[in-house]
């Protein structure tokens, strides 16, 4: 059974204790389960892979990473016949255009949590 209780909250704060420790443990755990619940598409890379990446592009890689895990979770929701709660696209234009406004990040970051959820919510119906 996948985890459908992570929240935005708890995930800040474990990540402000543990120094941002607990922000690779998401990646990993994010790509993991990405990959396990949507077999569609491309599998997204692990942390390993992410962490090379993010360094040589100087961060670029992450925002496609993102997308990615993002549309990853979306399709594993419409593949329910439910509307996903945020798309790749609609996480960029969060992180982009939203940090015009200050809170586009923290709501792109809420939402994906959230998303992660539903997915892990999905395979766990399915499995």
């Amino acid at each position: 059974m996948l985890k459908t209780n992570r929240g935005l909250i708890k995930c800040f704060l474990l990540s402000l204790i543990t120094l941002g420790i607990y922000d690779l443990f998401l990646i990993h755990n994010m790509a993991k389960e990405a990959n396990l619940a949507d077999t569609s598409t491309k599998k997204v890379g692990g942390l390993i892979f992410y962490i090379i990446f993010t360094t040589l592009t100087l961060g670029i890689y992450a925002f496609y990473w993102n997308y990615k895990v993002c549309e990853k979770f979306a399709n594993s929701v419409r593949s329910a016949g439910k509307q996903p709660r945020i798309t790749g696209g609609a996480w960029l234009l969060w992180m982009i255009f939203g940090s015009f406004i200050i809170v586009g990040p923290i709501i792109a970051a809420y939402k994906q949590i959230h998303s992660w959820n539903d997915s892990n919510a999905v395979y766990n119906s399915k499995h």
